[in-house]
């Protein structure tokens, strides 16, 4: 059974801009340290915790020609203490964007974020032997009108509407001992909390986008402390790159029934650019509990292990392979490793073709956390695609980072109920090929299988 998707055509814009320009046509400055360290516990709408604020110093060097610079230090933890390895950049409360400084919503703002460092030659963020994760940003985002983010102070409770994405990488020799310049857009984010075996980026937060709904940035520094380590940055900043690639609709919501076969999203793809382009694409799925049922059971328990057990015990896991973007031969792109070519002005048709499986949907399944029984089942695929242009000169622009592969693609885990067997994919199509600091295109679809009466 074939099932087609009443919707409107799908279209994807696609514009190519150089990196060493970025084409910023907007800027959000978050902390420039020219006059001290931000604190959003103390008098500044948004920045840093007081607890990072009393560890941070401001000092007389600057990047992008600037005057000063903040200089975080991260001490030798005491005997059973636990170390101190994050900093935590807010707003003065939860429900508040950090793009607009208020609980405003704007779906058209900042699309990369981005900031300078420096490391001590020293530095155990440097990798010198082989490429190991060793630097973190994670980001905390809110759905404006969830009013279960702060709770009723607007500062308890839960930190984030169950939309929490992980960017880590490494630091190697070539960032040791002088500034260097990080941009990640939301193709840097392969995680989502919960959701294994899946490359997130715009998939961490569904329907609305990545950069306008943070509302709290989180530096992890991932090496054990032995001595004291510091972190120099500069330049704090969120920005609109002009991306590479645009779904002008970019997401779908349904339910159907578990036994729905194919379901298609028709899409136009569009090449408005002056010289022809050539881009490739990565799609990863999960399929497991839905994102709202999670975060229900986390406000309702004030804690993360219920919506930990529920993904475990309904057996929630994600990969590549159940979802395809097919040629209008109904050929798919990545398995004929068929870049889409797209000469100047020029379009191209396909379909974004979701297999659904009945084995897909599980039963329900009952935990029980602190005084409550919580009922959890398997029934919601939700899928992440994006799509790059491997040859536009931003993808070397950042070669003192060390970018691992997601484990979307290690072609090593099982294959979740109705998925594919897993297997690595061609070389230049892969996870690890993605370039985080280029604005690609995203398109997320979350699909709810129903069971037939």
């Amino acid at each position: 059974m074939s099932v087609i998707l009443k919707l409107p055509l799908l279209a994807l814009l696609l514009v190519f801009v150089p990196y060493g320009s970025h084409a910023i046509t907007q800027e959000v400055m978050l902390a420039d340290f020219e006059n001290g360290i931000p604190c959003s516990e103390a008098k500044h709408r948004m920045g840093f915790r007081k607890a990072d604020r009393f560890r941070g110093y401001v000092v007389n060097d600057g990047a992008e020609g600037t005057k000063s610079s903040a200089l975080f230090k991260f001490p030798i933890p005491e005997k059973n203490s636990p170390a101190k390895r994050d900093l935590f950049f807010q707003g003065k409360v939860r429900r508040m964007y950090l793009a607009t400084r208020r609980p405003e919503y704007k779906a058209d703002g900042p699309n990369a974020m981005s900031f300078w460092i420096k490391l001590d030659p020293e530095s155990a963020l440097i990798n010198r032997d082989k490429k190991k994760v060793t630097f973190g940003i994670w980001t905390y985002h809110w759905e404006f009108g969830d009013d279960k983010v702060g709770g009723r102070s607007n500062n308890s409770l839960a930190t984030d509407s169950m939309m929490h994405g992980y960017s880590n990488f490494g630091f190697n020799t070539r960032a040791s001992g002088k500034w260097v310049n990080v941009v990640l857009t939301p193709s840097a984010f392969q995680q989502s909390r919960y959701y294994y075996h899946f490359y997130a980026a715009r998939g961490t937060t569904d329907e609305i986008k990545f950069f306008p709904s943070v509302r709290q940035l989180q530096f992890h520094f991932f090496p054990k402390i032995v001595k004291e380590e510091q972190l120099q940055i500069d330049q704090l900043k969120l920005l609109y790159i002009k991306p590479v690639a645009v779904f002008e609709r970019d997401f779908i919501k349904t339910e159907i029934s578990h036994r729905g076969g194919d379901v298609r999203a028709p899409v136009i793809i569009k090449n408005p650019t002056a010289r022809n382009r050539k881009y490739r694409v990565f799609i990863s799925s999960f399929i497991g509990v839905h994102r709202n049922i999670l975060h229900g059971a986390h406000t309702l328990t004030n804690g993360f292990a219920a919506p930990r057990r529920m993904q475990r015990v309904t057996g929630g896991d994600g990969g590549v392979g159940v979802v395809e973007l097919v040629n209008k031969d109904g050929e798919s792109v990545i398995d004929k490793q068929e870049e889409i070519v797209i000469s100047a002005g020029q379009s191209w048709k396909g379909e974004l073709v979701h297999h659904i499986k009945p084995e897909m949907l599980g039963r329900a399944k009952a935990i029980r956390a602190k005084k409550y029984k919580i009922i959890a089942k398997r029934d919601t695929l939700t899928t992440s695609v994006i799509i790059w242009d491997p040859y536009d000169e931003s993808v070397n622009a950042m070669r003192y980072l060390d970018i691992l592969p997601s484990n979307a693609d290690d072609g090593r885990h099982k294959a979740p109920p109705g998925f594919p067997a897993q297997k690595r994919l061609p070389e230049g199509w892969r996870s690890g090929d993605i370039p985080v600091n280029q604005v690609g295109g995203y398109f997320v679809s979350v699909i709810t299988l129903e069971k037939e009466k």
